[in-house]
């Protein structure tokens, strides 16, 4: 819906496709990425204020860096054009217009949301109902040889002090066990570990791996199993005492309140790049109603992509 002529509209939207080589590949048990290729998304409102977003491109999500600058460019900047940019209904009904494209969305929603906080000259987070504040975080262990994985954490806790880790699994359950046990006996009890498994492991594998991840007091296994085996989640949820958190099976809303009503996850994560901050609202909304934490996660996002996810973190609070 066009806007009356007072009211502060959308006057464009710009996708910039950006390459950014990183010092080190980024693995997990699903593939492997060399290069961060993203697109930057400029809105810009009538008065000249701009929000910046990021969309980055995982595989799962079937995009790419293409596909993302030509759905923006060719199909939304033209309709959301003198859009009211309070108008996220309108928005959003543009959007669903089209199927998929969860980054292109979900980067110009974010955009928005970071244009309208310039506008009234607040952060996004007090805008989405927080407050700027320290966030706790984790540092993510990337798929190596258990050897460098363990140097890695040694020099994170030297450097930054971390005291929580996530830990990429499900390639060798061996191996994951192992390195477990050596990264407990590092860092002490007072760390918490978390692992990701990518859904590189069977139901099976989870169930013979779960006794020794709650030996070394794992606080959360992400996505250990096929997404869309919501049977074997629950079965094994219903024999570990650690919770298993929901990802990739939690792409949108939709996902969320399935995957909840099957009983196999109790926790969600959040990944602002794939539901932008509107339907992140959601998504916290179902993971409240149903007694069930949610943390935010970061997906080969740039420093954008992470500050934006920050500001969504400050409107909630997570045990882990």
């Amino acid at each position: 819906m066009k806007s009356p002529d007072y009211a502060l509209t959308i006057r464009s939207v710009e996708a910039i496709p950006v390459v950014v080589p990183l010092l080190h590949p980024i693995k997990w048990a699903r593939g492997e990425i060399k290069d961060i290729d993203n697109v930057i998304v400029i809105v810009t409102l009538s008065d000249g204020t701009q929000g910046i977003a990021d969309a980055p491109r995982p595989t799962i999500y079937g995009e790419t860096q293409q596909s993302i600058a030509t759905i923006i460019q060719n199909h939304f900047a033209p309709k959301l054009k003198d859009v009211d940019v309070f108008d996220l209904t309108g928005v959003w009904s543009v959007f669903d217009q089209y199927a998929g494209n969860p980054a292109a969305k979900s980067a110009i929603d974010m955009a928005i949301y970071d244009a309208q906080a310039k506008h009234l000259g607040i952060p996004c987070a007090q805008l989405l109902g927080g407050t700027v504040k320290v966030l706790p975080v984790n540092r993510r262990l990337m798929l190596g040889s258990n050897k460098e994985m363990l140097a890695e954490a040694e020099r994170m806790i030297k450097r930054y002090g971390f005291k929580a880790w996530k830990v990429k699994c499900g390639m060798d359950k061996k191996r994951d066990i192992a390195l477990l046990r050596a990264l407990r006996k590092l860092v002490g009890d007072d760390h918490e570990i978390t692992i990701d498994c990518n859904q590189g492991y069977s139901a099976q594998d989870l169930l013979e791996t779960a006794p020794y991840f709650e030996e070394v007091n794992v606080a959360l296994i992400e996505e250990p199993i096929p997404a869309r085996d919501g049977a074997g989640k629950r079965f094994c949820a219903e024999r570990t005492r650690i919770p298993i958190s929901g990802d990739d099976s939690c792409m949108t809303p939709d996902d969320v309140l399935h995957e909840l009503q099957l009983g196999g996850i109790r926790a969600v994560v959040i990944k602002c790049a794939r539901t932008g901050y509107t339907q992140s609202r959601q998504v916290l909304a179902l993971a409240k109603s149903f007694y069930t934490p949610a943390h935010n996660g970061t997906q080969a996002d740039m420093q954008i992509g992470c500050v934006a996810a920050a500001h969504f973190a400050s409107t909630y609070t997570t045990p882990h």
